[in-house]
């Protein structure tokens, strides 16, 4: 674990103008005048960023590596279908937290910053700090992934039988309103429109979940007739 965090983070720091890069591309240049890259006010701020970009680097990397330890720690006090299921089941979670933090990329972020950057177009320029930029994306990124987890969760609570599947069923009618009261905590704007383009995945999430959650649900035995 690390060797794993050691080697993203060394990767991390030598590239990284080059993920600096990817990261900005949703600004679309509209960061500062200056290249369109965003600035830094004190003499450390640079590097700081820079170590903490490295730092997130390595926890990607290591992640999966401390997941698959976890699971081999834990392995020999499973049965043998829980063993089966998680390895069927960490894949998911990963894939469902990937899809959601390229939809916050590829989706999210090109729409709210360029909103953003462009509301006070005529009156005023863009300096735009590049730890503020950094802390914004960051958790845009890592929230809506965390979001697109719950299918998967929904599924395991029902699965493990913490929670009936008619329990979410039942609270269906509150997910409009609480999609959009999430979004508008997870979005960089309170217009609408980014608003919806968190709302709606969220609500298509939660149907996903409530699919899942049916499957899940425990079997009623049939009556024996005698």
């Amino acid at each position: 674990m690390f060797v794993t965090f050691g080697v993203g983070a060394s990767v991390t720091w030598y590239y990284h103008e080059m993920v600096f890069g990817w990261l900005f591309a949703p600004a679309k240049g509209g960061l500062s005048p200056y290249g369109g890259l965003p600035i830094f006010t004190g003499p450390t701020e640079m590097i700081g960023a820079t170590i903490h970009l490295s730092m997130m680097g390595g926890l990607v990397m290591s992640l999966p590596v401390v997941t698959i330890s976890v699971y081999q720690l834990l392995r020999p006090l499973l049965t043998p279908p829980l063993r089966r299921f998680a390895v069927i089941f960490l894949p998911v979670v990963f894939m469902c937290f990937l899809g959601g933090a390229a939809f916050a990329y590829f989706v999210m972020l090109p729409v709210g910053v360029v909103f953003l950057l462009r509301f006070g177009e005529g009156v005023a320029v863009p300096l735009i700090d590049i730890t503020e930029y950094m802390s914004l994306v960051t958790a845009l990124v890592f929230w809506l992934g965390v979001v697109f987890e719950l299918p998967p969760v929904m599924f395991l609570l029902t699965k493990l039988r913490l929670v009936r599947y008619e329990k979410f069923k039942r609270i269906r009618r509150y997910v409009p309103a609480s999609a959009f009261i999430l979004s508008a905590l997870l979005t960089p704007t309170f217009d609408i429109v980014n608003q919806t383009l968190v709302a709606v995945p969220i609500i298509a999430l939660y149907e996903v979940g409530l699919f899942l959650s049916w499957l899940a649900r425990p079997k009623q035995r049939k009556p024996r007739h005698v």
